[in-house]
């Protein structure tokens, strides 16, 4: 492949936009299923033969889909991903009716935002990325797919820290309670609450409920900007720093350390900026102003902002998952 050639496939629009359509008219499933040819395949959807067969043919020049013999397709390594029961979730990230379709029109504002220096997700859609969300419920949603992300890295977080040791944890910002049904399970003692907005918190409630561990666990909805979280030994926030601005983030730190127990811990997991895949890391990075105004962190701006909101740097451990979690302590603090 020619300079010309790879570099304008790098900057061709119509690949994602193939590849959402793949997602959302699920072809990776219909041809799983047997529905291997463009006639079958046009009828199982209700779709053009013509396009259809178009469109499959510019996949399978990407890889995404295979021809073993003509006329007849087969799923590849890439497709795969796109199956309805792929722990990635990456068909309902792709579907053009979910929050996926959302985030892309912010993502195409990036002009904007390098000019003025604010998020444009609040003038696309007429408010903040939770709110607007919350006002949604059409296609698949952000909440099931945080949830999958969060399995990732809930047991690396159990095995990271000695919980044995504490009575009360809060989780802010923890979505749909992942985290804490694995901790619940896993250590008897342990009490814990969630503060979220109020439609996660009630899912988490029903996972937890449903889990019967509903006795040592409190939901706490609202903003935890609003309503400061309760008192506890350990705070934890995962992957939430990331989505606040520099003067957020020290207010929620602020709020953390007030209502840390003496000698509490608050934990940040996070992805480092300067230590991650570089590629992915400066992706997310962007992703996080777009959509929330947020940012992704080196260990030394964290330490600057926890510092600046009364806590005192502790240790950090790399998780296997890539993320990062970061120790801080409320004794001999100075002044919040």
């Amino acid at each position: 492949m020619s300079f010309e050639t790879e570099f304008s496939e790098a900057v061709d629009g119509l690949a994602p936009v193939a590849l959402r359509t793949a997602a959302t008219l699920r072809l990776a499933d219909h041809i799983a299923a047997g529905f291997d040819t463009v006639p079958r395949l046009a009828d199982r959807i209700g779709a053009d033969r013509d396009v259809l067969e178009r469109l499959l043919r510019f996949l399978v020049a990407r890889g995404v889909f295979g021809e073993p013999v003509p006329a007849t397709y087969a799923l590849t390594p890439l497709s795969a991903l796109l199956l309805e029961g792929h722990p990635a979730r990456l068909r309902a990230w792709l579907d053009e009716r979910g929050v996926g379709a959302r985030m892309d029109e912010a993502v195409r504002a990036l002009s904007e935002g390098v000019r003025t220096g604010r998020c444009p997700y609040d003038r696309l859609h007429g408010g903040s990325f939770y709110a607007d969300l919350a006002a949604r419920s059409s296609g698949p949603s952000f909440d099931d797919l945080r949830q999958a992300h969060a399995e990732g890295f809930a047991g690396e977080i159990a095995d990271a820290f000695p919980w044995d040791r504490v009575g009360h944890v809060v989780d802010v910002g923890g979505g749909t309670g992942v985290l804490l049904e694995t901790l619940l399970r896993r250590f008897p003692c342990l009490h814990a609450t969630l503060v979220d907005l109020p439609e996660t918190v009630a899912a988490a409630t029903r996972r937890i409920t449903g889990a019967g561990l509903n006795g040592r666990f409190t939901p706490s909805p609202g903003s935890f900007f609003d309503t400061p979280p309760p008192r506890a030994d350990v705070h934890t926030l995962v992957n939430v720093l990331h989505n606040l601005g520099d003067e957020q983030a020290v207010t929620l730190l602020r709020h953390c350390a007030r209502a840390a127990a003496p000698d509490g811990t608050v934990i940040v997991g996070e992805r480092l900026a300067d230590e991650a895949d570089t590629r992915a890391i400066t992706s997310m990075d962007l992703r996080m102003f777009l959509l929330l105004g947020g940012k992704e962190r080196s260990l030394a701006q964290l330490r600057a902002a926890a510092e600046t909101a009364g806590l005192a740097y502790d240790r950090r451990t790399a998780l296997p998952s890539g993320l990062q979690l970061i120790r801080f302590r409320t004794g001999d603090r100075g002044p919040a």
